[in-house]
C-alpha cells in the first residue's frame, strides 16, 4: 500500500500547481509571490519552507513542466505499437504536445510560456531536461526521413526548432475561442505534414481533414 504523502507533501505540491497555474496565466515577471501564495490558499512567507527562492520554485515548475509533456509525448506514441509507421509516430507527436500545453495543464504552458523570460542561469539547469525531450523528438523526425516519408534535404535540426517554435508560441496566443484544442492540433498536423499550399486540381482535391477556416471563428 502506497504511504500517504504528509501535510507538507501535500502543501509544496498546492503552491507548485498555484505557480503552475500563475506563471502560465501572466508569464515570468507578472507573476508575484504574493499571487502564488493566494492561490495556493497559504501566507506569503510560508512559501519559503518549501522553496528557498522564487527561482528554486520556477525551476521546479520548469522541471515538471517538461516532464509531463515528455509522458504525455512519449505515451501516446508508444500506444501505437511498435509497427506504426513513423510518420504517424510524428503525427501523433505533434498532436500530443501541442495538447499537453493547451488542454492537460498548467505546467506544460508555463513553461512553454516562461522559459524564454526567467534568468539565464535558470535556463541553463533546465537545459538536461529540454535536451533529452528535443533528442527523443529528433529521433521522431529522423525515423520519419529515413522511412522516406518526409521531403528529403532539410535540416533536421532546423525542423525540430521550428517546430517546438511553433508549438510551444501557442501558449501565449491561444484563447478558446480560437477553437478547440484539437482543433489547433489538426491545424498543426495539417500545415507540417500536408502544407498550405493547394493542390494541383485545386483545394477541391484537399484532404478531407483540413479543417476550414470558419471553425476558427
Amino acid at each position: 500500500m502506497a504511504v500517504p504523502p504528509s501535510k507538507s507533501e501535500r502543501t509544496r505540491l498546492r503552491i507548485l500547481d498555484a505557480a503552475a497555474k500563475v506563471f502560465s496565466e501572466r508569464g515570468y515577471s507578472g507573476a508575484r509571490l504574493v499571487d502564488i501564495a493566494a492561490e495556493a490558499g497559504i501566507q506569503t512567507g510560508s512559501l519559503y519552507y518549501h522553496f528557498d527562492s522564487r527561482e528554486a520554485l520556477v525551476e521546479e515548475v520548469l522541471r515538471l513542466g517538461i516532464e509531463r509533456a515528455f509522458d504525455a509525448t512519449r505515451s501516446r506514441v508508444e500506444a501505437l505499437g511498435p509497427g506504426a509507421p513513423p510518420i504517424e509516430r510524428l503525427r501523433t507527436a505533434l498532436r500530443a504536445h501541442i495538447g499537453t500545453i493547451l488542454a492537460k495543464g498548467d505546467y506544460a504552458s508555463a513553461h512553454a510560456r516562461i522559459i524564454g523570460q526567467v534568468p539565464e542561469e535558470v535556463q541553463k539547469r533546465n537545459y538536461a531536461d529540454q535536451q533529452a525531450y528535443g533528442e527523443y523528438w529528433s529521433t521522431l523526425i529522423a525515423e520519419a526521413e529515413e522511412a522516406g516519408e518526409l521531403r528529403p534535404g532539410f535540416d533536421l535540426y532546423v525542423v525540430r526548432m521550428l517546430l517546438f517554435g511553433a508549438m510551444n508560441w501557442a501558449a501565449e496566443w491561444y484563447r478558446p475561442s480560437r477553437g478547440s484544442p484539437e482543433l489547433i492540433a489538426e491545424h498543426l498536423v495539417s500545415m507540417v505534414l500536408d502544407g498550405l499550399a493547394a493542390p494541383p486540381g485545386g483545394a477541391a482535391e484537399a484532404s478531407g481533414g483540413a479543417p476550414r477556416r470558419a471553425e476558427l471563428a
